[in-house]
């Protein structure tokens, strides 16, 4: 989701490069950018009827993707045991939304994890909240858009614009003049969203005041709902999961840790559907 902000705003670089004089190496880069773009949507690959594919950014370092989402649906299909076939581009996003991830399944586009999950459960005849009372539903929608409306946005935040040591930009190996670039046009973007009318200091409180209570209510239960994991633990722990491994230089990785049970937690949905983290994680993994 954020990524899909990043890459609208190296959309908008050249009238940015203009206004600032015309900057050589940012042209250079940025006609690259747009090379590799058009090459991307040049070629696009045929699947299987009903096979499942997630298009997100890439692996690693650290998680499996620096997109939550994209977390969020892996985790759920390996869950379910629901079978996926994942692709990796920086630059191709759905036509509908311009976002990633998002769903080809069948040459129709599905954008936005939660619709992607609602369109395979009738496709695929599977109950999203199966052995969920009402009540828990309703706890868990709640969690969940907490999450996924408030406290990622203090996570995004965080890494892409208030870290100083630049630490996701230079993963992206963008840079250090292009950085510059994009995080002003993040920071308007982010300022326009709401979080960054906040001080650094009151994001961060902010965001741990949503880790505290997901950590009250989370306890000494091994997952939100007791000893099984279900959808909303997928959400949660996408999102988690970039805090803990993934904050690079920022401070949400100091904000998790002030909560052992989440850290512990986060363990437990690494330990239980991601046996293959250590290989996933790499850089070059296409798996």
């Amino acid at each position: 989701m954020a990524m899909s902000k990043v890459t609208d705003v190296i959309a908008d670089l050249p009238v940015a490069v203009k206004v600032a004089g015309g900057v050589v190496l940012t042209g250079a880069v940025l006609a690259g950018v747009v090379r590799g773009i058009k090459a991307c949507r040049s070629g696009r690959k045929e699947y299987p009827r009903d096979t499942i594919v997630i298009h997100q950014i890439g692996r690693g370092p650290y998680v499996p993707s620096l997109t939550c989402y994209a977390i969020k649906l892996e985790t759920y299909f390996r869950m379910e045991g629901i079978p996926y076939q994942v692709e990796h581009s920086l630059s191709r996003r759905s036509k509908k939304t311009g976002k990633i991830p998002f769903l080809e399944y069948n040459g129709e586009e599905i954008p936005d994890s939660e619709f992607i999950l609602e369109f395979l459960s009738k496709e695929k005849n599977f109950d999203l909240n199966k052995g969920l009372t009402p009540e828990q539903i309703g706890i868990g929608r709640a969690f969940q858009k907490m999450f996924e409306e408030n406290t990622y946005w203090c996570l995004a935040a965080d890494r892409y614009v208030l870290d100083e040591t630049n630490g996701v930009w230079k993963n992206y190996k963008i840079p250090s003049l292009l950085a510059l670039f994009l995080k002003r046009g993040l920071r308007k973007r982010f300022y326009e969203q709401g979080v960054l009318r906040h001080t650094p200091e009151e994001i961060r409180h902010i965001l741990s005041t949503d880790l505290k209570a997901l950590s009250y209510f989370l306890g000494s239960k091994k997952f939100l709902f007791g000893d099984k994991a279900c959808k909303f633990d997928c959400s949660i722990f996408g999102i988690l999961a970039e805090m803990k491994w993934a904050s690079f230089g920022g401070f949400s990785l100091s904000v998790i840790k002030e909560y052992p049970n989440l850290c512990d937690y986060c363990e437990r949905m690494k330990e239980a559907f991601w046996p293959d983290w250590e290989e996933i994680i790499q850089k070059d993994c296409t798996k």
